[in-house]
């Protein structure tokens, strides 16, 4: 995939949300077989672009496998943390969310992680509003359109995001 400035801007603007260390987006091969990290913003972001794992290792291949989002509190304590591909990357973080990109049809497409929030992890409302923002970016990874669909999609996420923290509360930092 060729890099996308409005993936890598996402990415950062996910980043300052979550107060997060790094940001990063994975898409899934044409055999389905892999995930390669097309764009990272924050602590090891230009070594982890370009790296591939199987779906299934790692958090962000345990979510695309699951189709599932997850919040890990402490990598050290979850055997599904690729410990040498962080070590790759110079930056081993602590803890990890993770959350499937789908396409249209609602097959995974990619994965979307932050490593090392601020926020709360325990708080219902990180999933939720990490789920809502995969969307977006599902479609600039899957090529969807610009322009006026484009911005309808960015106030569609506005209102997800602001019915998100109205139910869950507002961001906690730890």
């Amino acid at each position: 995939m060729t890099p996308n400035p409005e993936v890598e801007r996402s990415l950062a603007a996910m980043r300052a949300l979550f107060g997060a260390e790094a940001c990063s987006c994975a898409v899934v091969d044409d055999s389905g077989g892999s995930l390669t990290f097309v764009a990272a913003d924050g602590q090891g972001a230009a070594e982890i672009v370009g790296v591939s794992l199987p779906i299934g290792r790692g958090i962000a291949g345990w979510a695309a496998m699951s189709g599932q989002p997850i919040a890990v509190r402490d990598v050290r304590t979850d055997s599904r943390f690729a410990r040498d591909v962080a070590e790759a990357t110079a930056y081993v973080p602590t803890s990890v969310l993770a959350a499937p990109l789908y396409d249209a049809d609602g097959e995974v497409i990619g994965v979307v992680e932050v490593l090392d929030p601020t926020v709360d992890q325990a708080s219902d409302w990180v999933l939720a509003v990490l789920g809502t923002l995969a969307v977006p970016i599902a479609a600039l990874v899957a090529g969807g359109d610009r322009g006026d669909a484009g911005e309808a999609r960015l106030l569609e996420l506005g209102r997800s995001v602001l019915a998100a923290v109205e139910t869950y509360g507002a961001p906690g930092r730890r």
